[in-house]
């Protein structure tokens, strides 16, 4: 017996994570989220899929047209983000990317020391605190009355 799915489609998790609706399907078929029970934090979670299937390091060889399964530091990166929603995410949390893994940080100070500790290496940044503010239930409510005005 097979249960319908509940919560997001995987077509709107794409379109609200502004991926292609392959990179949200990618994902689901990958474990990073779980197709039957999307919930809405999964649009963070497929962004931040997106970006890193995208990611090569120099001299790391990658052939682009076929996938090869998620890498540790996908893999490591992807769950430090799942441990961290929703309650750990600040506005500005976000997780600083690189060959091994990742470091997940809020506040000035760790963000200046994530930087220094990577100085001397490439790294990616994802703002998770700012693309978690971006979901549909964190967005503020026009009022009526000001939407119909045009205010």
């Amino acid at each position: 017996m097979s249960t319908a799915p509940t919560g997001w489609s995987l077509r709107a998790l794409a379109q609200e994570a502004h991926v292609l609706p392959k990179v949200a399907r990618d994902a689901a078929e990958e474990g990073v989220i779980d197709a039957q029970h999307t919930v809405e934090s999964d649009i963070v979670l497929v962004r931040l899929y997106g970006a890193l299937k995208r990611l090569v390091w120099p001299e790391e060889r990658r052939p682009a047209n076929r996938d090869q399964g998620l890498r540790v530091w996908e893999a490591i990166t992807i769950e430090t983000a799942r441990a961290a929603l929703p309650d750990e995410v600040q506005p500005d949390t976000g997780l600083f990317i690189h060959q091994t893994g990742c470091e997940l940080v809020t506040g000035p100070g760790p963000h200046c020391l994530a930087l220094f500790k990577l100085a001397d290496q490439p790294f990616y940044y994802a703002p998770l605190g700012r693309w978690f503010n971006e979901l549909p239930s964190k967005r503020p409510i026009k009022e009526e009355g000001k939407e119909k005005a045009g205010v």
